[in-house]
């Protein structure tokens, strides 16, 4: 590779790199994106859309199987085939990657493929490949590796009996016992996907309740939710030993109460947590600063310690959401163009895309508890409203936290149909320092799902109209 000159350079092409490189051209720099793999990263390739399209599907067997109360007569059940599942999930896959790809060249941001490497604070090595390496010089760079997941000692991830989300996404045959250690987001969606894929799906978890960075009330009525489909749960509850054979795994936990057992699984899926893709950078080499954990430490305008190198996405913790990253590689792209921005971290929604779904923004209960704040609590039930019961989909609230005195909108939290979609609402009136008086008074469309949104703010006040307060 001959040398080359930047005036930006983005290494990773995943949701926060590609954008952070559209938005550096846009800006009129000179930019370049670095990736050893594919384009959109985890998330487009092997995370967030993939498992989408597996979690649609699911909903779609769920209510193809539930489609006679509707009058819909089916002449036999409805049955699983893989392969076109697969070869669905392929195809998005596969369009969405082809379009971040035009949009780069469009955008005029140069594609080189390889790893990258630090050798000082204005150039990178890149290795092909084919291992050529060639050098390239920059004014700035963003870092936006991302992130991989960590495997439990004794537990190792071989991709094959014990497998992360990415091999998971593949669907490659349906395991009749499917093992999940970690009730995390992504250990909750894949719960759901295998089991509407028809396995006797089990889930370990460490602390007391599933989703546990999730308001109490969210965390229980998911819970509910999954035993209602028949997935076992053992909460409070470690794995103490792995044992993996041609045959499957054996694990070994304990409870709370020091009582242990021996759980079979044809595969186990390990969802415990990620590890920033840190290492091997040359990060040490030219000064840029880490936690003990590995992760890059950064300002509110993405700038680590060392004033032309900028980090975004996984990489430096937080919470490990794509349109985070997204947003961070906004606001890095503008920063290093000289245009002023930061990014605000109190209004970063989450969505959780299991049945029902979960969405949430600002604080819980027990956060503001934790910060002394006192609050007020408006909740709406999805059972009371006429939209959900037509489309038979009643489990969940919305539920709003609103400070005492000033009425401000703290946080909101809906678990229920559609919730993905229903909490922009709240990190909009959010970001512009409303309250739930705001929500309360604004007009939604009847019949929509949106109507729980304003009668949970008029429940802050006890003032709803179709639950008694």
């Amino acid at each position: 590779m001959a040398a080359k000159k930047y005036e930006l350079i983005v290494i990773g092409g995943g949701p926060g790199g590609y954008v952070a490189a559209i938005r550096a051209a846009q800006n009129g720099l000179k930019t370049a994106v670095i990736e050893k793999a594919n384009l959109g990263g985890v998330c487009l390739n092997w995370g967030c859309i993939p498992s989408k399209v597996l979690l649609h599907a699911a909903e779609l067997f769920h209510d193809i199987s539930s489609a006679q109360q509707f009058g819909i007569i089916l002449d036999s059940k409805p049955k699983w085939d893989t392969e076109k599942l697969r070869e669905k999930k392929d195809t998005v896959v596969k369009q969405l990657v082809g379009g971040v790809k035009m949009l780069l060249e469009k955008n005029k941001v140069d594609i080189i493929s390889g790893l990258a490497r630090f050798e000082s604070e204005n150039s990178i090595t890149v290795t092909d490949e084919e291992k050529n390496r060639g050098i390239i010089n920059f004014d700035r760079a963003i870092v936006a590796t991302g992130a991989s997941p960590i495997s439990i000692p004794g537990m190792e991830i071989d991709r094959k009996k014990v497998i992360t989300s990415k091999e998971a996404l593949e669907v490659e045959d349906i395991p009749a016992k499917f093992g999940v250690v970690g009730g995390s987001f992504i250990g909750c969606e894949m719960a759901e996907v295998y089991n509407a894929l028809g396995s006797e799906v089990t889930i370990i978890e460490m602390l007391p309740s599933l989703m546990p960075l999730a308001d109490e009330e969210i965390s229980s009525t998911i819970g509910r939710a999954m035993k209602k489909k028949k997935v076992t749960l053992k909460l409070s509850t470690k794995v103490k030993e792995a044992k993996v054979s041609d045959k499957g795994v054996e694990l070994t936990v304990e409870n709370m109460n020091g009582e242990t057992e021996t759980l079979k699984f044809d595969k186990v899926l390990s969802a415990i947590g990620m590890k920033p893709n840190s290492n091997n950078l040359g990060l040490e080499k030219i000064g840029v600063v880490m936690d003990e954990k590995g992760f890059i430490k950064v300002n509110n305008r993405m700038e680590t310690s060392v004033s032309n190198i900028f980090a975004i996405g996984d990489v430096v913790g937080g919470a490990l959401l794509a349109h985070k990253a997204s947003h961070e590689g906004l606001v890095a792209a503008d920063v290093a163009a000289g245009i002023p921005s930061a990014v605000d971290f109190e209004h970063v929604p989450y969505a959780v895309f299991t049945e029902p779904e979960i969405s949430a923004v600002g604080l819980t209960e027990q956060q503001a508890k934790e910060k002394g704040i006192k609050y007020k609590v408006g909740k709406f039930p999805f059972r009371a409203l006429g939209k959900a019961i037509g489309m038979a989909k009643i489990d969940g609230f919305v539920k709003v936290i609103a400070d005492e005195q000033t009425d401000d909108l703290l946080g909101m939290h809906i678990i229920g149909p559609r919730a993905s979609d229903l909490i922009g609402e709240a990190v909009a009136v959010m970001e512009f320092g409303g309250a739930s008086e705001d929500i309360a008074s604004l007009i939604h469309i009847h019949p929509t799902l949106t109507e729980a949104i304003g009668e949970a703010a008029l429940n802050v006040y006890k003032k709803a109209i179709h639950i008694i307060n």
